[in-house]
């Protein structure tokens, strides 16, 4: 028998919120490790670059470009489900501090794109910058295709300025609610009139869009260019307290840590020139990160729940559009986010509907059974994933003599530890313990009795946390 290296609570928390998880493929690493890791950057490559025959579009009676857009929105539709499960393989496969950051900086920067080109291509730039400088990060988001296009800013021209991309880039991306004015939002409109991107989605300045002269922005007047906005948002400390804070409730903590404790992250963030490698060090080596009370009171996000299955368990789905069907019924699908705020957190994942279709998750995917569960309606009829309807068979593909041989030990008691240890991020209760040892009874055979175990401890409420 191989016995399993079951890694301290530290090493695995740190696995847990900074990678997905620790799987027997995967292993364990401390933090150096992890960042040296980082230095890999491989690109997501799910869908080429668009061809458009502009002749052949103009030469089309009306009703042949109808019936050649349908095609081509359709033919997208299947191209962005191909990236959203390509970037969920590689999650899987790779579960690195780089992935992790790139599915956080994902949601901050929150932005649909029906054009699978686009969205790629901005998942890219966020995984080359992931951990590089938010300055550098920030500039290139804003002159990012899908973004201009989903924030309005390809409709904010010279004598009609579209104040949506000014606001969000304030509100959302840096300053933070209350800590600008509506003029300064009027004035950056202005400013950032002209900016947007061709049809394969690379940046373009139009100067006869573009609102020349004098605005004054946060009390300076002067003659803008879109790019001294953007540094002069990153002059303002509250940029980093901003990001500083979100990072803390995404790896930390979704309760508010004591503001002496983010004035400091932030104010060292700032003085690094927004290095996001060192914000990250720190923040990972921090006491409040490895505090009991901070390890499992963390509810997974839909994406992490289903990676993290699939890292634990070693497996692959027989049908990848199953990562889509799983990720609209549990309420988060990539590449699509409800709104330009992006994806709650915490308690708002949970609900009754919800709740019990996430703890019978690892029984539907490890037994092969059907389910007719659907996922609440999110308004939007050409959303990602909705072609399907009726029963459905989520299989997960698992080598259960793989782990059979990892976890099986010289008595069921220890095995059934073993087990807890792996995939709980703290220990459950005597009852749910007795429940899966009576469980696992009813086994046959070892290999039976370990995937029994696995169903039954990712049945307990505690796997629900990370």
């Amino acid at each position: 028998m191989v016995r399993t290296y079951i890694p301290q609570a530290k090493v695995r928390h740190l696995m847990d919120r900074a990678a997905f998880g620790v799987g027997i493929a995967t292993g364990t690493h401390d933090l150096p490790t992890l960042l040296q890791q980082a230095k890999k950057i491989a690109p997501l490559h799910a869908v080429e670059k668009p061809v458009v025959d502009q002749e052949q579009m103009s030469a089309m009676d009306e009703a042949s470009r109808k019936a050649l857009r349908k095609d081509l929105f359709d033919k997208s539709r299947k191209r962005l489900m191909n990236v959203n499960t390509a970037w969920m393989e590689k999650m899987s496969a790779d579960p690195s501090l780089r992935e992790r950051m790139t599915f956080f900086w994902h949601g901050h920067f929150a932005c649909r794109s029906l054009v699978p080109y686009f969205a790629q291509q901005q998942n890219n730039t966020l995984r080359t910058l992931a951990l590089g400088s938010f300055r550098e990060l920030l500039l290139a988001i804003s002159k990012d295709g899908a973004m201009l296009r989903f924030l309005n800013n390809q409709q904010n021209k010279k004598d009609h300025p579209n104040e949506n991309f000014a606001r969000e880039v304030m509100e959302l991306f840096t300053l933070g609610r209350g800590n600008y004015s509506e003029q300064d939002v009027k004035e950056a409109a202005r400013v950032f009139t002209g900016w947007g991107a061709d049809m394969f989605g690379d940046f373009q300045f139009r100067p006869r869009q573009h609102n020349g002269g004098s605005k004054t922005f946060r009390g300076k007047t002067k003659n803008y260019t879109g790019e001294e906005i953007l540094e002069s948002i990153l002059d303002d400390k509250n940029t980093a307290r901003f990001i500083t804070t979100k990072v803390a409730r995404h790896f930390v903590s979704d309760r508010p840590l004591p503001d002496s404790t983010i004035e400091d992250w932030s104010k060292s963030f700032y003085e690094s020139d927004y290095d996001i490698e060192k914000l990250m060090t720190r923040v990972l080596q921090s006491e409040e990160f490895n505090s009991p009370s901070n390890i499992g009171t963390k509810i997974k996000s839909p994406v992490e729940l289903i990676v993290g299955l699939v890292i634990h368990t070693g497996g692959a789905f027989e049908d990848t559009r199953s990562m889509v069907f799983l990720q609209r019924g549990l309420g988060q699908v990539l590449f699509y986010p409800p709104n330009v705020s992006g994806w709650p957190s915490g308690k708002a994942w949970i609900d009754s509907s919800s709740l019990t279709f996430r703890v019978g998750l690892g029984k539907l995917l490890l037994e092969g059974s059907e389910t007719d569960f659907e996922a609440s309606d999110d308004g939007d009829a050409n959303g990602i994933g909705k072609e399907n309807n009726g029963k459905r068979k989520l299989t997960l593909r698992v080598n259960w003599q793989a782990l059979a041989e990892h976890f099986t030990t010289t008595s069921a008691a220890q095995s059934l530890e073993l087990i807890e240890s792996y995939l709980l991020s703290r220990p459950t209760t005597a009852t749910n313990r007795g429940y899966v040892s009576t469980f696992a009874a009813t086994a046959a055979d070892e290999k039976e009795f370990i995937k029994k175990a696995f169903i039954g401890f990712m049945s307990l409420p505690e796997y629900q946390l990370s």
